[in-house]
């Protein structure tokens, strides 16, 4: 882990988020209705009180699936929600990432999955539905292992770490998987090159 002191345990490496990237409207509509649900309109009402008008408008009036957003109101509004709602517990991000994809792969994005195996293939795919910038690649270890890799793309540790974690997670237990590991084994945050996951499904 690095020893600077520019190191946050949210955000991560501050030269890395300064990359920046493009989110599509797609994830901000997903982060949007999944509070709705898990929370109530009214929680995210207050919750939008407390953000700048842009971030508030991704919660109460989502930019068209197709758009490209900057991803810096997402890190707002996901801060909030760590700051708020989730009492400082970063893990909560990780099972807010794996609300998104229940909600993605039932209805948009359905004709993603299928099986394991084929979620996994399409992984780079799948990423470049949520993210303009970075490339994820996937190796297959065996029939029910691989690794994924994401060279680039300017996250922030927390969705590196926990929401890409808890997607993953969850697009596998939807495409039929019973047998799930999702380990986040390297990430450049922590000075890695590239970031990388380890998968099991059976």
């Amino acid at each position: 882990m690095p020893t600077t002191a520019a190191f946050a345990p949210f955000l991560g490496d501050p030269r890395i988020v300064g990359e920046g990237n493009l989110v599509k409207g797609t994830l901000i509509s997903s982060r949007a209705q999944a509070m709705r649900q898990s929370y109530g309109a009214r929680v995210v009402a207050d919750l939008s009180r407390k953000l700048s008008p842009q971030a508030a408008r991704h919660l109460t009036d989502p930019p068209l699936h197709s758009s490209w957003n900057d991803l810096a109101p997402l890190i707002e509004i996901d801060c909030a929600l760590l700051n708020g709602l989730f009492g400082g517990r970063l893990e909560r991000m990780r099972n807010f990432g794996a609300e998104v994809a229940r909600n993605d792969l039932t209805t948009v994005y359905k004709t993603v999955s299928g099986s394991p195996s084929l979620l996994v293939k399409r992984i780079s795919l799948v990423y470049k539905m949520y993210f303009k910038y970075g490339d994820m690649s996937v190796t297959t270890v065996s029939d029910v292992s691989g690794t994924v890799t994401l060279s680039g793309g300017g996250l922030p540790f927390y969705m590196c770490s926990q929401g890409i974690s808890g997607w993953l997670e969850a697009g596998l237990q939807l495409s039929g998987s019973r047998r799930i590991a999702v380990e986040h084994t390297a990430c450049r945050h922590h000075g890695a090159p590239r970031c990388t996951w380890s998968l099991g499904w059976g």
